[in-house]
């Protein structure tokens, strides 16, 4: 009896046990189920596991973009359902076509209704690129995160002739003018107008008639985006006559037909740079020889690449006396001349540098008297502030007898930009000379100015255009028309005035405006 109750007390026990053995089991390993790619993996992890090491366990990878649910760093407690969603990322580029726009300007200069292409249309491209995201497969978002444009949309432009309001005047040789990147000429008379650059890109850095007359020497644009412009000439005389190059680039400040020469041009370089003012001048001077029809003979250094004293990365001016014996040169601290036989530069007058505080320098317009005997310029008085003379806003206008290198007063405070010019020599070797008159002297870099003639000994000052009830004209270089006073032929100044060309009469200064488009920037007389 007794080991019947110790037997059934023993079952009893090792019943208990092994339901507790049983028990414990359940509760450190619980059931986990993996949904992925489309797939479900049974399996088990222990308590307090965390979700990645589920994941390592049965070697499952993931990218940086996929998700999970529950995150990885849960910690397992119960049977767990453990979602995984791929995501995958792309990029996508579509280009669009940019339709170009239609401009049409209007001028004058054609005949009433007659259109001329100024410039082409051509359509831009850009490139969209978008990131598209994809969860399982599907799309889920499509998001644009950038744009170029590959090819830039330029416009069409088309010139319509318009008819001009203004009565024709009879001239004396060609005038030439700049028009919203194109040149035009007026020969004999302001009514007889026609194109001769049209491809919007002359950009008027130099725009000068030869000296018979025959030929115009520019500077256009440059398609390369490594070059400023390019030099060119082309025959005023043909009708249709073809722009020719002739091999320099990079002309800023100078270029100039040489006297003595059939064809020859003068000029002067710099090297494009990415700062303002977009240039490093390299002060140098060369000289390119022409053979007929324009083309390059040879071309020689005359002046070597140099600093060009203070301020000197802007660049110099150089400018021939009428008889072909004389170069002179200015440079923001100089005024002299080019010694021909040594290629060398000879100062005549040390000038003041104008402190400007900004990305220009100042350099002194000069100008010939027509016999050649003077050299006009601006001299910066430093007596304007004593105390800090380079900033001295006062500009008076001098002139320097060549042969006895003696300094003339001609007119005082006048401003930087007085842009002396001189007439031909009349029939008792007199002439007049044109400056411009700063309306506020004090604040002269950014005054407009007025027109003054004098006689070559500064006697007979008389304002001439425009008058006071009107506003000034920008700075510029005043043009004479040829002169001839044996066939009692009139001499004008030619000059741009809010746009358009106005002519004055010196005799009686009488002026009439001969276009009236307003599109007008420079010209040029001979």
């Amino acid at each position: 009896m007794k080991i019947r109750i110790i037997l059934g007390i023993l079952t009893t026990l090792i019943t208990i046990l092994l339901i507790g053995c049983q028990s414990q089991s359940t509760v450190d390993s619980v059931s986990i189920t993996i949904a992925v790619d489309g797939k479900t993996i049974n399996t088990s992890a222990g308590i307090g596991s965390t979700i990645q090491s589920v994941l390592s366990q049965n070697e499952i990878k993931l990218s940086q973009l996929d998700k999970v649910n529950p995150p990885l760093f849960t910690h397992i407690t119960q049977d767990t359902t453990i979602t995984i969603s791929r995501v995958v990322e792309k990029f996508e580029t579509e280009e669009i076509v940019i339709p170009f726009e239609r401009q049409t300007v209007r001028n004058e200069s054609l005949p009433e209704k007659q259109t001329i292409l100024i410039q082409p249309g051509v359509n831009g491209l850009r490139e969209i690129t978008y990131r598209l995201v994809y969860e399982n497969d599907l799309l889920i978002s499509k998001t644009e995160i950038n744009q170029v444009n590959v090819i830039t949309a330029n416009p069409e432009i088309i010139m319509v002739g318009v008819q001009t309001p203004f009565s024709a005047v009879t001239i004396q040789g060609k005038l030439v003018y700049l028009a919203s990147g194109n040149a035009w000429i007026m020969d004999g008379d302001t009514s007889n107008r026609r194109p001769i650059v049209t491809n919007n890109l002359v950009d008027g850095r130099v725009f000068e008639i030869s000296p018979d007359g025959e030929w115009l020497l520019f500077t256009q644009l440059s398609e390369d985006p490594e070059i400023i412009n390019e030099l060119y000439i082309i025959n005023l005389e043909e009708e249709n006559a073809e722009p020719i190059y002739i091999k320099a680039d990079n002309i800023i400040h100078y270029a100039e037909w040489a006297p003595g020469f059939n064809l020859g041009v003068l000029f002067s370089t710099v090297e494009p740079r990415a700062v303002a003012p977009g240039w490093q001048a390299n002060n140098d001077l060369q000289l390119t020889t022409l053979g007929a029809g324009g083309r390059v003979i040879k071309n020689d250094v005359l002046i070597e690449s140099n600093s060009g004293g203070i301020y000197g990365w802007w660049g110099s001016y150089f400018s021939y006396s009428p008889d072909g014996q004389h170069l002179a040169f200015a440079r923001p601290d100089t005024v002299g001349l080019v010694n021909l036989k040594d290629n060398e530069l000879e100062p005549l007058i040390s000038i003041v540098p104008f402190q400007t505080r900004s990305e220009w320098a100042w350099i002194s317009p000069i100008a010939w008297s027509p016999d050649s005997e003077f050299l006009y310029f601006v001299d910066h008085n430093a007596l304007g502030n004593s105390n800090n003379p380079e900033s001295s806003m006062r500009f008076d206008l001098r002139s320097i007898q060549i042969e006895e290198k003696t300094i003339l007063n001609t007119t005082d405070d006048i401003g930087m930009f007085a842009y002396p010019s001189t007439s031909s020599l009349k029939n008792n070797n007199q002439y007049k000379l044109l400056y411009l008159n700063a309306i506020f002297p004090e604040n002269s870099d950014t005054s407009r100015y007025r027109l003054m003639l004098i006689d070559r000994d500064g006697s007979n000052e008389n304002q001439i255009f425009p008058d006071n009830d009107s506003s000034g004209i920008d700075p510029q270089k005043v043009e004479w028309s040829p002169c001839n006073e044996e066939q009692n032929q009139p001499c004008y100044m030619g000059i741009v005035y809010q746009g358009n060309i106005w002519i004055i009469n010196d005799s009686d200064y009488t002026s009439a405006q001969i276009t009236g488009d307003g599109l007008i920037t420079k010209i040029d007389w001979k």
